[in-house]
């Protein structure tokens, strides 16, 4: 499992980029089965110079929480925000 910044997309005013979940699995008898997962954990938006993240039902994620939760992440997708 890994947690990992998706593609940011930008709007009209706005940047947007979901931290997701991903994970592979798979089994190799009988025979070779594969299957992969991707899940939203958090979304995050820049907009007027201000970021704020939030659960994927919306509910607001301090941002002090967020770093805790997900250390590194929010550095990334502000570095990425021209």
């Amino acid at each position: 499992m890994t947690i990992a910044l998706d593609d940011i997309i930008r709007l009209e005013g706005a940047t947007v980029a979901a931290l997701v979940r991903r994970s592979v699995h798979g089994a190799a008898k009988p025979c070779i089965c594969v299957y992969g997962t991707k899940r939203p954990v958090a979304i995050l938006v820049r907009c007027a110079d201000a970021t704020t993240a939030f659960e994927p039902d919306g509910t607001p994620i301090a941002l002090a929480d967020f770093e805790r939760r997900f250390p590194g992440h929010l550095a990334t997708f502000e570095a990425r925000v021209p």
